[in-house]
């Protein structure tokens, strides 16, 4: 036996355990996290991701995707299952740029969605089956609703009153509000929420919510229209606790300091709404730090803002989601290191940030990984997070991608059982699911996925589990060899 040949031998099982540790760590997802999964397409540049989660186990995502070959904007959809993505398949093909989108289930189970094309409208409106949803042909007509409207906000409460929120970008800037009580087919004269609004100043980041009881809240801050405006930035917060025939004066729920040095530069209030408890995180400060206000009561009564999360900062557009049990959980992306963080907030405090994905350290290049923003999370189920995000908003070609993990301290909600399709399977007025008992079936529905176009995505695995899996097996025939080669005499 010659040392040369035990040197070998050795050096061949360290080389091929060292390769299975290393890739073993690699796929391993961080903090029980999937791996980043594009959902977008190579055709195009994409939006951020609009999610809303439906009573039957489903995540539907919508996102706008401008075409490289013709910059033509088309409405692309995709629903999750909990374990698999549906192929991704364009519902609409818009005439001007689709500027965002705001879904929402009802207690009947229809999914509705309201658009704006172009910066000042006008909004479009249609609805599906949340079951049945995946073909173009099961979605109405879009209905188009003559709104100055650059961003738009719908909630539909236990009555099947619809609300619209919206940001209007004509004459007379500010947030306005309008109703239907006809599934959409005519609208109230709408409501200005901000007739105070400062001089040069315009909304932005409209966050719109309803609570258990209907309540309907609303928040957004101001952003300066002409470079040499008076520096009035403010964050400002207004509700309805009677169904939209009211609304509370706007209460100013953070202002800028300039003597002590507290900007809203980059403010971007987010908001969550859990049972009667109304949550607010935004970023301030001399960095732009993350602060937080919560209201137990519907929105009457607020605590004193409170910055959170230590020294993190930076502003990439955060998110805020509700499990099953009432915490709120944040996802955004600060530094440093930065990355996505994940923290949430139970029996009245933020538990510490958890990084969840890396993009880089202090001083580090980010190299391949993606430099994520508009972190937009969604509860499925009650104990699963999904969580879409993008490249930065000013990225030619930028991407949509998606990440879930689940809460396994919190079990699943039952999901509703399916109803049987019959008939047209595209709804129209006359046949619109007003608030029809469904026929259930005996098994929830899966959707069909077109395994030929796109992978199928399981939490928690990667493309590396197959080599995971294989590792003991390949490391005993490695060691089988080394021992051939030390003790098996020549011949």
């Amino acid at each position: 036996m010659s040392q040369p040949r035990v040197g070998v031998a050795l050096w061949a099982v360290s080389l091929l355990s060292l390769s299975w540790i290393a890739t073993a760590q690699a796929e391993a997802p961080a903090s029980g996290w999937s791996e980043p999964y594009r959902l977008s397409s190579e055709a195009g540049r994409a939006s951020e991701g609009y999610l809303v989660a439906d009573q039957y186990g489903y995540v539907h995502a919508f996102w706008a995707e401008t075409l490289f070959a013709d910059e033509q904007t088309v409405l692309e959809y995709a629903r999750f299952d909990g374990a698999a993505w549906s192929t991704p398949n364009e519902i609409h093909v818009a005439g001007r740029g689709i500027e965002n989108v705001s879904p929402v289930v009802d207690q009947q189970g229809t999914l509705h969605i309201a658009w704006t094309e172009d910066v000042d409208g006008p909004a479009f409106y249609t609805h599906a089956p949340a079951y049945n949803s995946l073909s173009v042909q099961n979605w109405a007509p879009p209905r188009r609703i003559d709104l100055p409207a650059g961003v738009v906000r719908l909630q539909v409460d236990s009555n099947s009153i619809f609300h619209l929120l919206y940001i209007n970008r004509g004459e007379e800037l500010g947030v306005y509000y309008v109703r239907s009580e006809d599934y959409g087919t005519t609208w109230s004269e709408p409501a200005w929420l901000d007739p105070d609004i400062p001089l040069d100043y315009t909304p932005a980041n409209l966050y719109f919510e309803i609570d258990e009881n209907d309540g309907l809240h609303a928040v957004w801050d101001y952003g300066a229209l002409v470079v040499d405006a008076p520096n009035l930035a403010q964050i400002r917060y207004a509700h309805s606790l009677d169904g939209g025939n009211t609304w509370s004066v706007p209460l100013t729920i953070d202002q800028i300091i300039p003597e002590i040095g507290h900007n809203l530069d980059a403010a971007s209030p987010v908001m969550a709404v859990a049972g009667q408890s109304v949550h607010v995180v935004w970023a301030a400060g001399a960095l732009p730090y993350r602060y937080h206000r919560v209201s137990t009561d519907a929105g009457q009564t607020w605590s004193a803002p409170q910055q959170i999360f230590g020294q993190l900062h930076g502003q990439a557009f955060d998110g805020l989601a509700v499990d099953r049990s009432g915490r709120v959980h944040f996802l955004g992306q600060i530094r440093y290191p930065q990355g996505i963080y994940h923290a949430y907030w139970d029996q009245g405090r933020w538990t510490p940030p958890t990084l969840i994905y890396m993009i880089a350290r202090e001083g580090e290049e980010i190299g391949e990984r993606i430099h994520a923003h508009s972190t937009h999370p969604v509860v499925r189920a009650g104990n699963q997070l999904v969580l879409t995000f993008t490249d930065p908003p000013a990225d030619p070609n930028r991407r949509l991608f998606v990440m879930y993990h689940l809460l396994d301290d919190l079990g699943p909600l039952e999901p509703i059982p399916t109803q049987v399709p019959t008939g047209s399977l595209v709804p129209s007025p006359s046949s619109f699911p007003q608030r029809l008992t469904p026929t259930p079936t005996r098994t929830p529905q899966t959707p069909p996925i077109d395994s030929a176009n796109q992978p199928v995505v399981r939490p928690g695995t990667s493309g590396g589990a197959l080599t995971v899996g294989l590792a003991p097996a390949i490391l005993l025939l490695a060691a089988v060899l080394a021992v051939r080669l030390v003790f098996w005499p020549r011949r």
